[in-house]
């Protein structure tokens, strides 16, 4: 023997659903980081901050081939270069 119940929601319910939904995913993408935010030529702050790496890891690349640029007393980098560089890591 079978049972079917019909679920009927009101406008109301639907519309509170639509609304929460799109908070959560608005939520979610504010908290992903985004290499294309990054200034054209970011400081080594900028770049572990926005990447949400630290300071052994980000010399771990120099070493490895990410090229920086030597700008006065800090180190700036190309953002084009710093995608390049982690396509490259790409397995």
């Amino acid at each position: 023997m079978t049972v079917t119940v019909p679920i009927e929601f009101n406008q109301e319910i639907i519309e509170e659903l639509v609304q929460l939904t799109k908070q959560k995913i608005e939520e979610e993408e504010a908290q992903q980081p985004k290499t294309k935010e990054l200034p054209p030529y970011p400081t080594r702050k900028q770049l572990k901050q926005q990447l949400k790496i630290g300071d052994t890891r980000l010399n771990n690349w120099i070493d490895h081939g990410l090229k920086v640029i030597p700008f006065g007393k800090e180190t700036r980098f190309d953002r084009e270069d710093v995608k390049l560089y982690l396509d490259s890591l790409k397995i």
